[in-house]
């Protein structure tokens, strides 16, 4: 049975997951979530088990496989929840989408959340790092030699989202991944992928995922225009 968690303009519908591990994967610089998200998708075959709507959000549905699917889904496998998104969230929604979400896993005692976000950069140089949302999480992360991002600016969805579970005591991160260009980037999304493989003790090889991201990157080519477009300022090393 699915169930609604509302705020002002926006609403989650979808089945009660507990005691999760939570991934969320948006679009942008790279794409390095929305790849992750696609791909685990459908390495993991995990299920669909509900959405977020608002009517803020743009007019689209996403097609896959000659069907259609909501544009920003929820999906469950063997513990594991991921919010994706397939399109750019409005920032006037942000606050309160990232409010429902943070709802969502108090009501079904979510262990922790990992979110997904990037560095445009002129040459990489460094490898994906990591940002907590709190002082014990960060020391945690140091302990099992996870490198840190130390400082800088987390834009968009991700920032909001550890700022908001931090205020309810969840225990977040967010893996950044360092890329060239606004473009699809499955390179810098695999290396994220490793680290969340680590993180979480997930075991997905993530080289033929990189192939299969680039046998997408047609599909994400449309998406990555928009987050070209996007007014917000991606983050800058």
């Amino acid at each position: 049975m699915k169930v609604k968690t509302e705020t002002k303009s926006c609403k989650i519908v979808s089945e009660p997951i507990k005691d999760a591990i939570v991934l969320e994967g948006s679009p942008g610089a790279g794409l390095i979530g929305n790849i992750i998200g696609w791909l685990l998708v459908d390495e993991l075959k995990m299920r669909e088990i509900g959405y977020i709507e608002s009517k803020y959000f743009p007019p689209l549905a996403v097609l896959y496989h000659g069907v259609t699917l909501h544009p920003f889904r929820i999906y469950e496998k063997d513990g594991l929840v991921l919010f994706l998104s397939d399109f750019i969230v409005p920032q006037e929604v942000v606050f309160d989408m990232t409010n429902a979400i943070t709802d969502w896993m108090k009501e079904n005692n979510s262990k922790e959340l990992i979110t997904f976000n990037s560095a445009i950069v002129r040459k990489r140089l460094n490898p994906a790092r990591i940002v907590a949302n709190s002082k014990e999480a960060l020391k945690k992360l140091k302990e099992k030699g996870f490198p840190i991002l130390e400082i800088g600016n987390l834009n968009g969805i991700s920032g909001t989202l550890l700022t908001q579970t931090a205020q309810n005591d969840i225990p977040a991160t967010c893996i950044l991944a360092e890329t060239l260009a606004q473009y699809p980037d499955p390179r810098a999304a695999a290396e994220a992928g490793e680290v969340l493989n680590q993180l979480i003790d997930l075991n997905v090889d993530f080289d033929p995922l990189v192939k299969e991201a680039q046998e997408i990157e047609s599909r994400l080519q449309k998406l990555a225009e928009e987050v070209k477009n996007d007014p917000q300022p991606p983050i800058y090393m």
